[in-house]
């Protein structure tokens, strides 16, 4: 007769630890993955590299007693008539993001909608998304394709020969190429694209470049208004004055729940957004001129002393 598979959790224990083999038992029911990384189906085994990302149980508790840390404190916030400041919305936002984050089946779902709209890459596509099984997919656990490939920071900060210059613009083209399709075409965006979660690979004899996203546990969703928002956002940028633009963010606080008659000094807002664009656009925003995160602050402080809702979305 057919011999049974062997338990394959037990066999990578020692690999992976005595406690990740007893989550997996706990999360997933047994499904014949093979003790090689393969799967099986129908009792025949086929061998695929898979990569594994497990929660581990005790950010699990970690995370539950922030939940409640932060949901009771928006409460407390609501209660002592902060709303108007948006303390509240803030709190009870950044609890629905660490709750989602740490439910690995929204990374399965945006994978699966990334690999749809972006496409599966293979031999000729520019762009590779890990495939999802299914099957070995938990709220603690999720199981997919091992994909191959190089960080993009080497490859960045690498040498400076010839062919490696050419393949950085390649790889610099398909970045951007993608950026404008996620953002205006497919409607949903990869939020954590750092050189560590892309990956680059040569895709054939021709030296053609081939990216892999990683890591799509956060993603925006710019389907409907948020989308129309944002093109708005970015039309008014590029054709418009950097005043307009200020005031266009006062117009979309109300997106949020802000209100006009609440904001204190709106010329003063107005100006002072207007200021951080000017000085963005004279360093033509390249990244090693501009020190975006204190421009960021900035805006944020500009929103709070001036009451103004930035859309989170």
């Amino acid at each position: 007769g057919e011999q049974a598979p062997h338990d394959p959790l037990a066999s990578k224990g020692q690999g992976c630890g005595a406690g990740l083999s007893a989550m997996c038992r706990r999360c997933l029911p047994w499904r014949g993955l093979a003790a090689d990384s393969g799967l099986s189906t129908g009792g025949r085994h086929r061998c695929t590299k898979v990569a594994v990302k497990v929660v581990h149980p005790q950010v699990r508790r970690a995370v539950e007693i922030d939940l409640r840390v932060l949901h009771m404190v928006a409460a407390v916030c609501d209660s002592l008539g902060l709303d108007g400041l948006g303390v509240s919305l803030m709190l009870r936002q950044f609890a629905d993001f660490l709750e989602s984050q740490t439910d690995l089946r929204h990374e399965a779902c945006n994978l699966r909608s990334f690999r749809e709209k972006v496409g599966g890459g293979g031999a000729d596509g520019l762009v590779v998304v890990p495939e999802v099984y299914d099957d070995w997919v938990a709220r603690d656990i999720l199981v997919m394709s091992f994909e191959e490939g190089e960080p993009l920071s080497e490859l960045l900060g690498g040498s400076s020969a010839a062919a490696m210059g050419s393949e950085k613009k390649e790889i610099w083209r398909v970045i951007v190429d993608l950026f404008w399709a996620m953002v205006f075409k497919h409607r949903i965006v990869h939020g954590d694209m750092h050189p560590g979660n892309v990956f680059w690979r040569r895709a054939n004899a021709a030296r053609g470049v081939q990216i892999v996203l990683l890591d799509c546990g956060l993603v925006i969703d710019l389907s409907g208004q948020a989308g129309e928002d944002l093109s708005m956002m970015v039309k008014a940028f590029l054709t418009k004055k950097e005043e307009e633009v200020a005031a266009l963010l006062i117009t979309l606080s109300e997106r949020v729940g802000g209100r006009p008659e609440d904001v204190v000094d709106p010329d003063g807002f107005i100006s002072g957004i207007a200021q951080l664009i000017r000085e963005g656009m004279g360093v033509g925003f390249k990244l090693s001129k501009l020190n975006a995160g204190a421009l960021m602050g900035r805006s944020l402080l500009l929103g709070r002393r001036h009451r103004v809702r930035f859309d989170a979305r």
